[in-house]
């Protein structure tokens, strides 16, 4: 019930706002394992000191933030509930970074970082992540985002702690296929002591309301479709096998304006 009227409230108010620079972005998630019977509720709030226009579709606003945001996010679990903050602040190419997983132990589990962005187009951070259940971590990370052509463009992130023995590169690339029709790509490849694992997953869009994904989480299936209302409102509906006898299926809502 919680969760409908979050929905309905997104849609009335979805349409009151018509602007196609958004600058605070609201999403619910819900995600239920099957056969382990349990189920979580995110929210989330994500402010923008800056306009910010999307690229072709709806849901994509380019692959840097290149301007000054606080995101506020509330998670419902089986085990627990709590509520983290994260942000960044530019001041001309400087920013820094803070984040504070969970708001009742500010003490640990919180980030600092300094980062420098070059022509709008590439940015590189060094964070200091301290956390109450394990050695503190300093993790390096670089994003940069090539403009092909108007039409397309490839964004990519690497991330890795100080030692080099935990690192993650995520790669997107989207592309502008012509008339309403686009294409997206997102591949991850995560390395560590724990995981060495690649995930993809490409999404098609038929046209400007609706989109439908193919992919892969550690070797898993995972499908999942978006519906844009318009460029206020989108759900999207996620099916994934999570192991050999466990599945997810995730409902999300997301209202821009």
């Amino acid at each position: 019930m919680k969760l409908l009227t979050i929905m309905l409230l997104s849609i009335m108010t979805s349409y009151s706002y018509a602007q196609s620079e958004k600058t605070w972005f609201n999403q619910a998630t819900y995600t239920k394992l099957e056969d382990a019977d349990t189920q979580t509720l995110q929210l989330s709030t994500h402010y923008y000191f800056a306009p910010q226009a999307y690229f072709w579709v709806w849901d994509d606003f380019g692959y840097l933030d290149t301007d000054s945001n606080i995101r506020f996010t509330y998670n419902n679990t089986e085990r627990n509930v709590f509520s983290g903050v994260e942000g960044e602040l530019f001041i001309a190419n400087w920013f820094a970074t803070a984040s504070i997983e969970d708001l009742g132990d500010t003490s640990d589990n919180n980030t600092l970082g300094l980062g420098y962005l070059f022509y709008d187009s590439l940015k590189l951070s060094v964070r200091h992540q301290r956390q109450a259940s394990g050695d503190d971590i300093t993790w390096l990370q670089g994003q940069l985002n090539i403009d092909i052509d108007t039409n397309s463009y490839v964004g990519t992130t690497l991330v890795s702690d100080d030692e080099f023995e935990n690192w993650q590169v995520e790669v997107r690339y989207f592309r502008h296929l012509g008339d309403q029709q686009y294409f997206t790509l997102d591949l991850t490849h995560e390395n560590s002591s724990s995981k060495n694992h690649n995930n993809f997953v490409a999404n098609y869009y038929f046209n400007q309301h609706f989109a439908l994904g193919l992919g892969s989480n550690e070797s898993h299936l995972l499908v999942e479709g978006k519906y844009f209302v318009n460029h206020s409102f989108f759900v999207k509906a996620r099916y994934q096998e999570q192991s050999d006898d466990e599945q997810s299926l995730e409902m999300s809502m997301q209202a821009q304006f």
